[in-house]
């Protein structure tokens, strides 16, 4: 297992899965997560990596990624 955390990713580093351990909440109105920890690991290998977010996709508009949520 390494640590490969801090570069936001949709596959494992290691071994190239896409299947991942994360910890998340659930919204009880709409049955939907409503929020999920970065820090996730790979269901495979074990690895631990940091999840990605809408505005980490390389293919997203730069108008798109400018209207993140402001907390």
């Amino acid at each position: 297992m390494i640590d490969a955390r801090g570069i936001p990713t949709c596959e494992c580093p290691n071994c190239g899965d896409n299947l991942f351990r994360a910890l998340v909440s659930f919204d009880p109105e709409t049955y939907t997560i409503g929020m999920y920890h970065l820090d996730i690991q790979c269901h495979s290998c074990g690895t631990l990596a940091t999840a990605p977010t809408p505005m980490d996709n390389p293919e997203a508009d730069t108008e798109d990624k400018n209207k993140g949520e402001k907390f």
